[in-house]
């Protein structure tokens, strides 16, 4: 099978290659800087110079491409920030989508994000209403606008694509800001974490291989539409640090609480509805904590502060 992956030298598309190459896959990895990409040393591998609205290389007859490259603006409140975001990531990944059916690819997987939901006390599933005006709006209507643009082109033109909305992806690789990093970062030194609003914070982590065992799922299984791709779960901001600093072996009281816990007004997002994914793809997504294990039995969690983040 040949794959093309967009965004190669972000945080989920570098652990993408690496694990399509494990199972033998062919990969073109697409960058804008080439010479970022880690993955080097296999036959397997072609590395390719590209952006968003530059003529595709040659990828003919691929079996499906990922698309992770995008445009993520540096302050997402800032509505100056919005004909980017729409340009790059509602016409670019359309635009994209056209070359490679163009070309003969079979499938094209889109890596959407999970936020676009409108925020509500129960999980979401694929069906729930998408209306992303409460946080990066503009980055997320694009985002979101993308998805309607390309099972649209999917559908009049045959070739099946597969949206996954990702939930907060962690893991090996990632980039060292960020609520999980600052955990580890400063629980493994043996510094005292605050954890503001009573812990009360809540949010989908979904470990990065999980996303990706169900991103290689969906094009071996060929299975089109939208997915959502988290743990099931939402974890609390407080139950986080927590089980950061049991797998460190840190003292739990370096867990300081601010603000009130008494009130359950809900802070953060609810956990995504996996049971479509589950049926349909075989996925089985870990729990935080087993999420935290493996990292720490990967790494030591020695990696995510030199990684680099998603183009």
């Amino acid at each position: 099978m040949q794959l093309v992956v967009t965004g190669a030298t972000g945080f989920i598309a570098s652990r993408l290659i690496g694990q399509a190459l494990s199972k033998g896959y062919q990969v073109i990895a697409l960058a804008r800087d080439p010479d970022r990409v880690t993955w080097r040393k296999s036959s397997r591998l072609q590395i390719e110079k590209w952006s968003i609205g530059d003529p595709l290389p040659a990828v003919t007859q691929a079996d499906a491409v990922f698309h992770l490259a995008a445009y993520i603006p540096a302050d997402f409140s800032d509505p100056r920030q919005a004909a980017r975001c729409f340009e790059v990531n509602t016409n670019g990944a359309l635009r994209f989508a056209m070359d490679a059916a163009s070309q003969g690819v079979k499938r094209f997987v889109f890596f959407g994000s999970g936020q676009v939901y409108t925020p509500a006390s129960e999980s979401a599933s694929e069906t729930s209403a998408a209306f992303p005006v409460h946080r990066a709006s503009y980055y997320l209507a694009s985002k979101l606008s993308a998805e309607i643009c390309l099972l649209a082109f999917g559908t009049a033109n045959t070739m099946p694509v597969t949206v996954l909305r990702l939930a907060s992806v962690y893991g090996p690789g990632m980039h060292g800001s960020g609520m999980i990093p600052t955990f580890i970062r400063t629980l493994g030194s043996g510094r005292p974490v605050a954890i503001r609003d009573g812990g009360r914070y809540r949010v989908d982590l979904v470990y990065v291989d999980d996303v990706i065992s169900l991103a290689l799922a969906a094009v071996e299984k060929e299975q089109a539409g939208i997915f959502n791709a988290g743990s099931g779960q939402a974890c609390r901001s407080l139950e986080a640090a927590e089980i950061i600093a049991d797998a460190l072996g840190a003292d739990p009281d370096l867990v300081n609480v601010e603000g009130a816990r008494s009130d359950e007004t809900m802070m953060g997002f609810a956990a995504l509805n996996v049971a479509k994914a589950v049926d349909q793809l075989g996925y089985i997504p870990r729990s935080f904590r087993q999420g935290i294990e493996a990292w720490k039995a990967e790494t030591g969690f020695s990696d995510f502060q030199s990684a680099s983040s998603q183009e």
